[in-house]
């Protein structure tokens, strides 16, 4: 039996969600969702010179990059519960902008804190790669499969969308 002795990096993070977040995010956009747009401005806080934190949050994970590293931290209690109640509103808001209506949300501002760890470096993408998956994404086009996958609901509250 051999022993070992890991060092674990992590960071704790606030995040305060408001009623421009809630008012301006759209369900199943990525770069749209309140919590994500959220938690986005909480790391810019910390990292302001740190470009795109590429943020992916649903049911399960919260997942980004800071500082040239991958981090990964599960989802608080509190913000699940606020992307369920936000997504359940989805018809009632497309609704609502259709005719042309201001659309009050039942989701109200909240904060969290949540504790990420590192995880591995960022790899940048190599030119092999990158042609790799071009070619791949053009073979599922002559397929008539689609390219990208939509979320829903279920996904987001399962933890496998990146919404």
């Amino acid at each position: 039996m051999k022993a070992r002795t890991k060092v674990i990096e992590t960071i704790k993070i606030a995040v305060h969600t408001t009623v421009s977040d809630i008012k301006n995010g759209r369900c199943g956009l990525v770069g749209r969702c309140m919590e994500k747009v959220a938690i986005e401005r909480a790391l810019r806080k910390m990292d302001p010179s740190g470009g795109d934190h590429h943020v992916r949050i649903d049911g399960g994970d919260i997942r980004f990059n800071l500082a040239g590293h991958k981090w990964h931290a599960p989802t608080p209690k509190v913000a699940k519960r606020a992307l369920i109640a936000f997504d359940r509103e989805r018809k009632r808001r497309s609704l609502a902008e259709k005719r042309g209506e201001i659309f009050e949300s039942k989701v109200q501002p909240h904060s969290y804190r949540f504790e990420a760890t590192k995880r591995e470096k960022i790899q940048r993408m190599t030119r092999e790669r990158q042609e790799q998956i071009n070619a791949a994404r053009r073979k599922r086009q002559a397929e008539g499969r689609p390219d990208k996958k939509t979320y829903d609901l279920r996904y987001r509250v399962e933890g496998l969308g990146s919404v």
